[in-house]
């Protein structure tokens, strides 16, 4: 009840975000997730590499795929090729959802210092929250793609990538909104989206600094970026922690509590 109190009066009423301290507290989260965030995301892309070249070599030779991939071109695609790939991106960016829980469960873990491990990654593909998590990225890569691959197909190709990152920009609390909260797919994505009107430019300054951080393993011949991208997921916990506090204290005992699973 206290949860749902404090949503309400965040919705309402509005917040304050500490720019500078948010900044701070995310990359002293960060340093404490980058090296076991880093190697689960080493993993990761040699799991999905690996399938990807295994099915390439399976149905149209390693070369041949790789070059088709070079030349991807949406607009190519017939009426039913556009509306399977919109399906079938939405469908795996749902089945990938519990793995950026699974990195704000790591932030969390750290902010809490309990322990965490590589394989904290995966956690949410056994929680009874993964069936939101699945619906509402999925919901989201559909309605995104869809209307950004439609204005792109009228070949306003610009205007449809600001389309995607202004969906992603709105429904950025989604998934902590879903792990920390009682809150279902379809009510997390519209309590994300009035979080985000609440404090619109600090949030963009927030997600831009996430950004640019995320990127500097690029420097690192590019593969130093799996051990940067977690400081995205540290600065999204941290920003979505200083407005819905993750650990509520009990006013008989004082005793940390959370809603995470």
């Amino acid at each position: 009840m206290e949860q749902q109190k404090r949503i309400d009066e965040v919705t309402q009423r509005g917040y304050h975000l500490d720019f500078g301290k948010i900044i701070e507290d995310s990359f002293e989260n960060y340093k404490k997730i980058a090296v076991t965030a880093g190697l689960a995301f080493l993993l990761i892309m040699v799991f999905v590499i690996a399938i990807a070249i295994g099915v390439a070599a399976l149905f149209m030779g390693a070369v041949s795929f790789t070059e088709d991939m070079a030349d991807f071109n949406i607009t190519q695609f017939s009426t039913v090729g556009i509306l399977i790939y919109i399906v079938g991106v939405a469908f795996v960016s749902g089945l990938f959802s519990p793995i950026g829980a699974g990195l704000l469960k790591m932030a969390h873990s750290a902010y809490t210092n309990e322990e965490f491990s590589v394989n904290t990654i995966f956690d949410y593909y056994k929680s009874s929250k993964f069936k939101d998590l699945f619906i509402a990225t999925s919901l989201i890569s559909l309605v995104s793609i869809g209307i950004s691959t439609g204005i792109e197909l009228s070949g306003i190709i610009l205007v449809g990538n600001l389309i995607t990152y202004v969906i992603s920009f709105f429904t950025f609390f989604t998934i902590p909104l879903i792990m920390f909260t009682h809150l279902n797919a379809f009510e997390a994505i519209a309590v994300s989206s009035q979080l985000v009107l609440k404090q619109a430019f600090p949030i963009i300054g927030l997600a831009i600094v996430a950004g640019l951080g995320s990127m500097v393993g690029l420097i690192a011949l590019c593969i130093g970026v799996l051990f940067t991208m977690p400081f995205w997921y540290s600065m999204l916990f941290t920003t979505y922690n200083s407005i819905l506090p993750t650990v509520v204290k009990s006013e008989i005992d004082d005793i940390g509590s959370s809603e995470l699973e």
